[in-house]
Order: C-alpha cells, then structure tokens, then sequence
C-alpha cells in the first residue's frame, strides 16, 4: 500500500493505492492496482493523486471506476489540459503521451482500478516542476 498525505503538518490521508510492483520493470508485464481518494480539499483544490507522464509514450494505460465521482485531469506535452468526467461503471483509455492525475469532485470515497504495462516508465518531475494549468474543485 502506498498513502498520500496533502502537505507538511497535515496528518490527513488523501488517497492509498494497493497493487502490484513489478519485478522487472524493463519487462511489458502487466500490473494493476486499486485506488482510493478520501473526499475533501487542500486551500479549494479536490483530493488528487500525483500527475505523472509515462516516459514511454506508446504505453497508456486502463482505467475502470469502481465507486464515487471525480475527474480524470488530462495533460499533453504542450500544455493544454482537460478533464474527463469519472463515475461508477466509467472506463477511460489514457494515451500514453499524456500526463493523468485523478481527482475526488464528490462526498465519498473515490474508489478506480488501473491497470498498465510495467516497462512505461514514470516522469513525476516534469509535473511538479510544471504542474497541469487547472485546478480541480468541487
């Protein structure tokens, strides 16, 4: 399991993703994982996950909404970002060139599964360094 804390001080949770590592991630094994957003904000801002690219662009990977709403917050390499809306029984392909984070819009937990090859690789970097351009809140 992996959890998230919002900022310096701030001792609540925002999301726990449970899920595979892979064992040779230079392999196309396919891995999974289940994510979990608590409802609620930091200064305004939903609950998110980090936003990351894949550093291998063919690589996307599958997204299935178990429970909950929220937003799939897209970015390309040039900076135009979008959302998509998530809702129970949602499925979303995300291309592997674009950049994705997931947000909690709604009052209960935001429950998804992912799935995705091993070998995409993960730039978390350039979206800190960065950021998306929006801001998601309810």
């Amino acid at each position: 399991m992996w959890a998230s804390v919002p900022e310096a001080g701030d001792e609540r949770v925002v999301y726990r993703t449970y899920g595979m590592v892979a064992a040779d991630s230079s392999a196309p094994e396919m891995l999974y994982a289940s994510t979990v957003i608590e409802p609620g904000d930091v200064h305004g801002e939903c609950f998110m996950t980090r936003g990351h690219f894949h550093t291998d662009p063919l690589r996307g990977e599958w997204m299935l909404t178990l429970r909950g709403s929220g937003s799939l917050v897209l970015r390309d390499r040039d900076g135009k970002a979008w959302t998509e809306s998530m809702g129970t029984g949602s499925v979303h392909m995300i291309d592997g060139r674009h950049a994705h984070r997931v947000a909690n819009t709604g009052d209960e937990p935001l429950v998804f599964v992912v799935t995705w090859l091993a070998d995409c690789g993960h730039d978390y970097e350039t979206i800190l360094r960065e950021g998306f351009g929006l801001v998601v809140r309810r």
